[in-house]
């Protein structure tokens, strides 16, 4: 019979895969919720965790965006050495891509991508790089940007990793191409894409790519 300690350390475990599964769907407020239950042991690794999850939530949640940044800027490492490190700066590479702050998107990034090739977990390496190339996007290097759709895909393709951030990666190689002008290729993408949707019946997706190119053509139309 497996004592107390051990029943409670696979507990942990079971709702850390969970924590993370409810951040796939971008459930972030219920990521928190589970991980304030979750993380009681109170060691430096279970705050880091938790800290990390909370500035999600507060960032694309709540859309207290300083808050997040400031939060993980707070309890960022000087080295690193382990999983969570790497998730901080990649949450932070993302967060200043997503609000324009180029310089700090970069310097980010080049530290994340300086220890890239010493992680092991593909899943974690496909996040890092689809990151990569949503910040270049949200700063409007469209050229760099699918530089890193490309490389991020080929993982995701290599090793089945079909989820929503693939469909985030291949959404904005579609709009890369339509802003590079290679308007062939994008739409013959987007429909291999909703070929792709329909049959794993998430066609729901098409919602956020039509946004997307609702206003690619506003700013189209704009510009004639």
């Amino acid at each position: 019979m497996k004592s107390e300690v051990l029943i409670a350390n696979d507990n942990t475990v079971i709702n850390i895969q969970n924590i993370f599964n409810l951040i796939q769907y971008g459930k972030f407020e219920e990521a928190f919720l589970l991980s304030s239950q979750t993380m009681t042991r109170g060691d430096c690794g279970d705050q880091l965790f938790h800290e990390w999850v909370k500035s999600l939530a507060e960032f694309y949640s709540c859309k207290n965006k300083k808050t997040a940044i400031q939060l993980l800027e707070k309890i960022k490492p000087d080295k690193l050495e382990n999983e969570i490190h790497f998730r901080i700066i990649n949450s932070l590479m993302s967060f200043y891509g997503d609000i324009k702050d180029e310089h700090n998107f970069i310097l980010y990034k080049e530290k994340l991508e300086s220890i890239l090739p010493s992680i092991t977990s593909y899943d974690l390496k496909f996040r890092i790089l689809v990151n990569i190339s949503n910040g270049y996007y949200d700063i409007k290097n469209y050229k760099k940007s699918l530089n890193y759709c490309e490389k991020s895909i080929c993982i995701a393709q290599k090793h089945m990793i079909f989820d929503f951030k693939f469909c985030n990666v291949v959404m904005i190689k579609i709009m890369n191409l339509f802003y590079l002008g290679e308007t062939e290729k994008a739409n013959d993408l987007k429909m291999d894409f909703t070929t792709f949707l329909r049959l794993t019946n998430n066609l729901y997706v098409n919602k956020y790519l039509d946004k997307a190119l609702d206003k690619f053509n506003k700013e189209v139309l704009d510009n004639e």
